[in-house]
This record gives C-alpha cells, sequence and structure tokens, in this order.
C-alpha cells in the first residue's frame, strides 16, 4: 500500500515510507525483505507481531544540512490510540556533507526503526506515523484480520 505522504515539512522531503518483515539500512543503503505488505493475517486475536521494520528515506536539501532534525513514529489504531508502550519513538538526525558533495546537493537519510513483540487486540484499520520536527510527514496504512476458519456442518 502507498503511504500517504505530505511531501515536505520545512524542506525535508520523504522518498520512502515502507512497512517490512525485516530492514536494514548499511552503508547509505536499505536492505529490506518481505517489504510493502499493507495486510497483517492471524489465525485469531489477540495475536503478537514478533517483528515490524520500516524503512524511510528522508531528502534534506543542502540549506538544512548539518542541521538537528527530531524523527518520531507511531504505531496507532483507528481511534489515533498508540499501540507501543511508550507512545511516540524517535531522535534526533542530521544529514552530513559529504567529500564529494557539491554545494547545493541534497543528501539522503536513511532510517529502519524496528518494532517487536506488537499486540493487536482487534481487527481493522492501523497506521505508522512519521513526523519530522513535529510536523506530520507521512503514514503508512495497513489493516489486521482474523483468518476465517472453516465451520464444520452438523
Amino acid at each position: 500500500m502507498r503511504p500517504r505522504c505530505r511531501g515536505r515539512v520545512g524542506d525535508v522531503e520523504i522518498t520512502t515510507f515502507l512497512i517490512a518483515d525485516h530492514a536494514e539500512a548499511v552503508k547509505g543503503k536499505l536492505y529490506v525483505t518481505g517489504g510493502g505488505w499493507d495486510v497483517l493475517t492471524f489465525s485469531k486475536l489477540p495475536a503478537r507481531r514478533a517483528h515490524v521494520s520500516l524503512a524511510v528515506v528522508l531528502r534534506v536539501p543542502w540549506h538544512e544540512t548539518d542541521m538537528k532534525h527530531d524523527l518520531t513514529v507511531d504505531l496507532v489504531d483507528a481511534d489515533n490510540g498508540s499501540l507501543l508502550r511508550k507512545g511516540a519513538v524517535g531522535g534526533s538526525f542530521s544529514a552530513g556533507r559529504p567529500p564529494h558533495a557539491r554545494v547545493g546537493d541534497d543528501q539522503p537519510g536513511l532510517f529502519v526503526m524496528n518494532f517487536d513483540n506488537v499486540e493487536f487486540t482487534e481487527p481493522g484499520d492501523y497506521r505508522f506515523l512519521l513526523s519530522v520536527d513535529d510536523a506530520p510527514l507521512a503514514d503508512a496504512r495497513f489493516k489486521v484480520v482474523a483468518r476465517e476458519e472453516p465451520q464444520e456442518e452438523s
């Protein structure tokens, strides 16, 4: 499912916001396994998802490199209640200027956030919400469904 992006916060732009089974950011590259899904199916609810990754790529313009930015992510249900034990998670980042960069070059900011043992109690709609500098930037939506078990006829 394509994330709903607001495009920019200030001049910071999102280019990738992907839900995956697993992801890593290594040396300026994303490595993603099982990415792009928009439905989680469980045999019954409540259920726990052992691991979910979010892969994020931001484009930071030259004039905002070497500046501190704050990034937060939350996982919410249809009523906007957080599923994360301590609420939204995040931290600060700064996109640097590598030696080969030319004046005016945008710089990428690659991030992976991992969530373990997320509990889903109800079927329905869920979203990962991404904010930069306290302004909403994107959300990635998915559904949780319980698999219907066939009923035995009597």
